[in-house]
């Protein structure tokens, strides 16, 4: 049996819908770029989180360094947790920012209270990443953390469209969060980004710098405020989000029915630790996280790819603080974050998996560390 790592769902309905919208823009009827399709899923995106406004952009990179430039991080320093996509800490860069890399916790989110030891004088934010779409409650402290120290909480929301922790959806908690639609993504428009905030002129300079500055002015067009870049999400990317937007929940709810069968299947299991939910939370299992702490993981990887199962992307293999590229950080110690990069990995879960390939990537799990890792 094959089972891939993941697999985006488009119902026969939503490919009708996308398509004859999509036929009605190359008639000319409407506008190739951002248009009245990406003002629809902005409105109905900010809705859904439960936030006042939404900005659509072209990647869930472009939302963070959005977000980064309209709060004005020059020249001083953004804490953001080693475990994460570059993308985070390539956001605060573009900006003019300096990263400072935390600690996680046991289920490999930030852990608050290093946040906490490591604000100085030049800490203008917080960034905090909800790891394979799971909220911890570590957002809680940080909102009150950042408050005390007059900084700004600012979510990387790139996993987790739908998640939430005491009826608040993850991207509510802060000043403002970015969110990814990439392919692998449990709501996908392919390649896109959405930033939510109720903040209204962050709103509106957002918009204006996802297209190079721009502000119109009387008859110019061409009014520029502030350097921007083309971030603009095209019109045929919002008709995928929008439709996608409409299935999330149900998608969501079969992620959950598929995490509970693994739990049921590898919760008694002595070498896996699986990675829990908080309490009173929701989560849409983006990723379903187990730790390995007594097996080679890149063996156990390879054993499984033999038996056509193939791995979720890890959240992350290789911390950030220890990239060739982030050299000056490479001496730092953030233990918790580097055992558990070091030793987790996230069997496929996506929609439109069967409760039978479910139970063969577990059945197959247990036996492959059972033979140690053969």
């Amino acid at each position: 049996m094959k089972v891939p790592a993941t697999k985006p769902y488009f119902s026969e309905d939503d490919i009708n819908f996308i398509t004859e919208k999509f036929k009605d823009i190359l008639r000319g009827n409407s506008f190739l770029s951002t248009y009245k399709h990406v003002e629809e899923f902005e409105h109905k995106f900010a809705s859904y989180i439960g936030t006042k406004f939404a900005v659509g952009c072209n990647s869930g990179t472009s939302a963070l360094e959005l977000i980064c430039r309209a709060i004005g991080i020059e020249g001083k320093e953004v804490i953001l947790p080693s475990n994460t996509f570059i993308a985070t800490a390539n956001a605060i860069l573009n900006a003019g920012g300096r990263p400072v890399f935390a600690d996680s916790t046991d289920n490999m989110c930030m852990d608050a209270e290093d946040v906490r030891k490591k604000i100085t004088a030049k800490t203008a934010a917080v960034i905090h990443v909800h790891i394979g779409g799971l909220v911890s409650k570590d957002i809680l402290k940080l909102q009150n953390i950042c408050k005390e120290s007059n900084i700004h909480l600012v979510e990387d929301a790139a996993q987790a469209h739908g998640s939430s922790l005491g009826g608040i959806k993850a991207g509510a908690f802060g000043i403002a969060a970015g969110f990814s639609f990439f392919s692998t993504k449990v709501m996908t428009t392919g390649e896109g980004g959405m930033v939510t905030t109720n903040q209204s002129s962050f709103a509106e300079k957002m918009k204006s710098m996802r297209e190079f500055g721009k502000v119109k002015t009387d008859i110019y067009i061409n009014y520029h405020t502030s350097i921007g870049y083309n971030w603009r999400m095209p019109e045929v990317a919002a008709l995928l989000g929008i439709r996608q937007l409409e299935h999330l929940p149900a998608f969501i709810k079969r992620r959950n029915e598929i995490a509970k069968i693994y739990n049921e299947e590898l919760s008694n299991n002595e070498d896996i630790r699986i990675i829990y939910p908080e309490e009173n939370s929701e989560n849409n299992y983006f990723k379903y996280i187990v730790v390995l702490p007594n097996h080679d993981r890149a063996v156990i990887h390879k054993t499984l790819y033999k038996h056509d199962i193939q791995l979720g992307g890890y959240v992350y293999e290789l911390p950030l603080h220890k990239q060739p590229v982030f050299g000056w950080a490479n001496n730092l110690s953030l233990p918790k974050t580097e055992f558990l990069s070091a030793h987790h990995i996230c069997p496929p879960i996506f929609y439109g998996m069967s409760d039978e390939q479910v139970h063969f990537v577990a059945k197959t799990l247990k036996e492959v560390l059972k033979n140690g890792g053969k």
